[in-house]
């Protein structure tokens, strides 16, 4: 007859306390609170949280509009402006935008060449 194999516990085991607290703060997100939290690097929290099928109700799904409206724009406005149109942070604008191929257009470049740039406060 084959032994019932023992589950590994240690401190990196997750209790059902943790689980329950897990299930409670994921979908609200912060991520880095819920992993201090617990304890816990941020990785383990994640993973944890993808085994039992958990999502954020935070993340702000791409919507065919804002993936459109991105294709149209990108190429000669700048990053910044449409990060705020589509309320995302321009890190994103620029991902997804290298996803779908679309580019900064030639002309645009020129244009932000020709305008006086900040200046940055010396220390």
């Amino acid at each position: 007859m084959a032994k019932k194999k023992e589950l590994i516990k240690g401190p990196w085991s997750w209790t059902k306390k943790d689980i329950k607290l897990l299930k409670k703060l994921y979908p609200k997100g912060n991520i880095k609170k819920i992993a201090e939290r617990l304890n816990r690097p941020l990785t383990a929290v994640r993973q944890k949280a993808y085994d039992i099928g958990m999502k954020s109700d935070v993340y702000n799904y791409w919507t065919k509009e804002d993936l459109q409206l991105l294709k149209k724009l990108y190429a000669n406005t700048l990053t910044t402006e449409l990060a705020e149109r589509l309320k995302r942070s321009a890190g994103s604008i620029k991902t997804k935008a290298r996803q779908l191929g679309v580019r900064k257009s030639e002309s645009y470049f020129k244009a932000i060449k020709s305008r006086p740039r900040k200046r940055r406060k010396k220390s």
